[in-house]
């Protein structure tokens, strides 16, 4: 008698405490705001007779005055709930426990949302444009899992984290160097030998911020759903959602703000070309460290996945920092004849130049991470299927391991029963996955009211990894 094995059951949760994990990153936001306020406050005057000098005493923006007063408000209310906090846990009283973690957590994060609102309600017309091509990116990054996907608003709350705290925390650090940067770096009697210091320093501390504040939401959110995002593929999903939402609001700003004389070649370069080969691709390595580390289980492990993925993250940004302005002047020596060609052509060229090996090990680790799961899958239904349970039939194993054939069989739905039916369709084959990479009873329960079968128990093989049935069929009714 051949015994067949047990289902994957699902990785311990390596982190124990992931709400004091995720104050901790909001902190280390707010602690880089606060060093750059710092900085600012401690920086030489400047006095130089140069006109063009007065670029480092302009005055502040009012979208940068409100984000600081924000945050100094949101460190008070912080403060203030703390020891309520405290007292709940030991009282243990749970609502109020989630209410004031929530309510930290959105108070320390939240004011960076200041600026990219402000850079995207100053040009409502231009994000409307970039809207659809993000749409499009976002579809194609949630289809590209071909197995287990996450929801739809999980990946929806990443792109609007990059679009509106990764962008605007990137905008504000951004701003607070302009300010403070010129007073230590620049040498104003002769200033020619200290610009390219300047420049330097300066793109290494966009980059760095930039990427910081993307990897904080994809860790907040491969923390708080850990439920869903436990693996390298939801880590690479998140981190690419992320990064096309941020990519939203750059492109808005360069287009309206930055560069507003070459709004179509900025159209192009950033939200077409770069889509899903710039910001993309690097925070998607960053939410793969993530989604690793979440299946590690020692802290080695833990740290090793995560600093590779944020390393790979800022090091490829950098990279294309630095190696852009050379490449770019190739490109216009290139097509020095036809400035256009130069755009629709030459652009792609050079993007794929310096970001082509970053989408390429994004695309590795998202086949590397597709067959894991497919593995996993495929021993997983071995035994659902054993016995006659209904809730994945032997005739839906090969379906539900079929990506090709489950495409098909969702078109043939959408034009026979429209909209609503496919959706009925998705959410019974993913209700039937998911049951399969955690088998639970109320999993189990909720595949059968999809497939329109009364609520009882289902006949199956007794098995560890499977809770008891409830004794009434109503106990096991999803709320």
């Amino acid at each position: 008698m051949t015994l067949l094995p047990p289902p994957p059951q699902t990785a311990p949760d390596t982190f124990r405490r992931p709400w004091r994990i995720a104050l901790v990153i909001a902190l280390v936001l707010s602690a880089a705001f606060a060093m750059a306020q710092v900085l600012y406050w401690t920086a030489p005057d400047i006095h130089s007779p140069l006109p063009w000098m007065r670029i480092y005493l302009l005055p502040q923006p009012p979208a940068l005055k409100l984000t600081r007063v924000l945050l100094y408000t949101g460190w008070g209310i912080a403060l203030l709930l703390t020891p309520v906090l405290h007292v709940a846990h030991r009282s243990g009283r749970v609502r109020v426990v989630r209410a004031c973690r929530a309510a930290i957590l959105a108070v320390l994060v939240l004011p960076y949302t200041v600026m990219a609102l402000d850079a995207l309600s100053g040009a409502p017309l231009t994000a409307l444009l970039c809207l659809p091509t993000s749409c499009v990116a976002l579809l194609i990054v949630h289809r590209a899992q071909l197995y287990v996907r996450l929801p739809a608003r999980l990946t929806l709350i990443a792109f609007g984290w990059g679009a509106l705290v990764g962008a605007g925390f990137a905008i504000v650090m951004a701003m607070w160097f302009a300010w403070y940067a010129g007073g230590y770096l620049m040498d104003f009697q002769h200033p020619r030998s200290s610009i390219r210091t300047l420049l330097a320093v300066s793109a290494l501390n966009a980059d760095l911020f930039a990427e910081l504040g993307k990897a904080a939401g994809v860790a907040l959110l491969v923390l708080v759903f850990r439920r869903y995002a436990d693996g390298l593929v939801p880590g690479l999903v998140l981190g690419a959602a992320v990064g096309i939402g941020f990519n939203l609001t750059e492109t808005v700003r360069y287009v309206a703000e930055i560069e507003p004389g070459q709004a179509a070649a900025q159209f192009w370069t950033r939200q077409v070309v770069g889509l899903l080969t710039v910001h993309t691709a690097f925070t998607a390595l960053a939410g793969a460290g993530f989604g690793t580390a979440m299946r590690a289980t020692t802290r080695r492990d833990r740290i090793t996945a995560c600093a590779g993925g944020l390393l790979a993250a800022f090091g490829g940004h950098f990279l294309l920092d630095t190696a852009m302005p050379l490449l770019d002047r190739w490109r216009k020596d290139l097509f020095a004849d036809d400035a256009v060609l130069g755009v629709l052509l030459g652009v792609p060229m050079v993007t794929l130049l310096a970001t082509g090996p970053f989408v390429a090990v994004c695309v590795l680790l998202l086949r590397r991470g597709l067959r894991d799961q497919a593995d996993e899958l495929r021993a997983a239904l071995r035994f659902e299927t054993v016995g006659g349970a209904l809730a994945v039939t032997p005739a839906e194993c090969e379906l539900l391991l079929s990506p090709r054939r489950r495409l098909l069989l969702e078109l043939r739905v959408w034009r026979r029963d429209g909209t609503a039916g496919l959706r009925h369709l998705i959410r019974l084959q993913q209700t039937q996955l998911r049951l399969l990479t955690a088998p639970l009873a109320q999993q189990r329960d909720r595949v059968m009211a999809l497939k329109g079968f009364p609520m009882r128990p289902n006949v199956h093989p007794a098995h560890p990894a499977h809770p008891a049935h409830p004794a009434h069929p109503e106990q096991g009714v999803p709320s």
